[in-house]
């Protein structure tokens, strides 16, 4: 028998994305440590960053008021994202028509705060989604895929959102969003080793059925944001299950927490944010480890199959 071995993926979600802060949170106070990160969009950068041990505290810092900071971090504000054109974007009027903004701007940033730029150090191993536009191919990059990539430039790519941002061209291949073919990674962590894998997804469509008014009549923002959310949790939840049936020894659990209406470019929400996260991640966790979930990934066995552990207050015992 094989010891179990964690993995954490994280969706995208832009400042959304700070949820996963929050579920990070629970995993620390119940004693699960993540032995491998696989992140897309905001969590590739979650996983590059949490991943080379830069403390919670510290990642959460950038986001609280500038009189209530603590600690010297990373800050990740809209100016860190949206970059002037490059010279070879500005020669190039194709490319420079792609986007509205370089993500290099980006890319910069991380290489300059970043503790290891570099895959085949890390001290634990980071795989980064992105999709290469030309083949419409998802494209990993990390130990053993792609490895020579700087991290920065992995994270980039897989926070290239298009149209907002020109696809970012590496080794002469151009890329994007990881999230155009995906939600998640999860298999590139079970091939990594993983037997236990907590999947963090920000996606969760707005329950908001007791209010009087309809989404559609508050503006185009929150019918987008809602048929977003309701669309990749839907490939997620069926990436799932067909993952379950491929890889029936390994535990999957599905931490999607409730983040109402606040938007995907709100980090002044950090707070409850990661709130949230913690909330909806620490019923889940505890409740997977009561079922004993994690000493059934122990045994390793193609014969049983865990049951998907879908982290909303109606389905939680559903763990086991």
């Amino acid at each position: 028998m094989s010891p179990v071995k964690i993995a954490f993926v994280a969706s995208g979600g832009a400042a959304r994305g700070l949820a996963h802060l929050g579920v990070l949170k629970a995993c620390e106070e119940l004693g699960l440590v993540p032995e491998l990160f696989v992140g897309t969009s905001a969590g590739a950068l979650v996983g590059a960053m949490y991943g080379q041990d830069i403390p919670l505290d510290v990642l959460i810092d950038g986001y609280r008021l500038p009189w209530r900071r603590r600690h010297h971090g990373p800050r990740l504000h809209m100016a860190t994202f949206l970059g002037a054109p490059t010279a070879a974007e500005l020669f190039d009027p194709g490319l420079l028509a792609s986007g509205l903004f370089s993500i290099r701007k980006l890319e910069s940033y991380l290489h300059h705060h970043l503790p290891i730029d570099d895959f085949r150090q890390l001290p634990k191993p980071l795989y980064v989604a992105a999709v290469d536009i030309d083949s419409g191919e998802r494209t990993i990059f990390g130990p053993g895929k792609n490895e020579h990539v700087p991290v920065s430039a992995a994270v980039a790519a897989s926070c290239c959102v298009p149209g907002l941002f020109r696809p970012i061209e590496i080794d002469g291949r151009y890329y994007v969003d990881g999230e155009v073919a995906g939600t998640l990674s999860a298999d590139i962590a079970v091939e990594a080793g993983a037997n236990v894998v907590i999947l963090s997804n920000v996606y969760r469509p707005q329950r908001d059925r007791g209010s009087p008014r309809s989404l559609a009549q508050r503006g185009f923002h929150r019918v987008l944001r809602q048929s977003l959310s309701t669309l990749l949790t839907d490939k997620e939840r069926g990436g799932i299950d067909i993952l379950q049936s491929r890889y029936p020894h390994v535990t999957f659990i599905d931490i999607a927490p409730d983040l109402g209406s606040y938007g995907y470019w709100n980090r002044f929400s950090a707070r409850p944010l990661v709130l949230r996260g913690y909330g909806t991640a620490l019923r889940a966790l505890a409740s997977a480890k009561e079922s004993g979930a994690f000493e059934r990934a122990l045994a390793k066995s193609s014969a049983a199959s865990p049951p998907l552990a879908y982290a909303n207050p109606a389905s939680l015992r559903r763990v086991g």
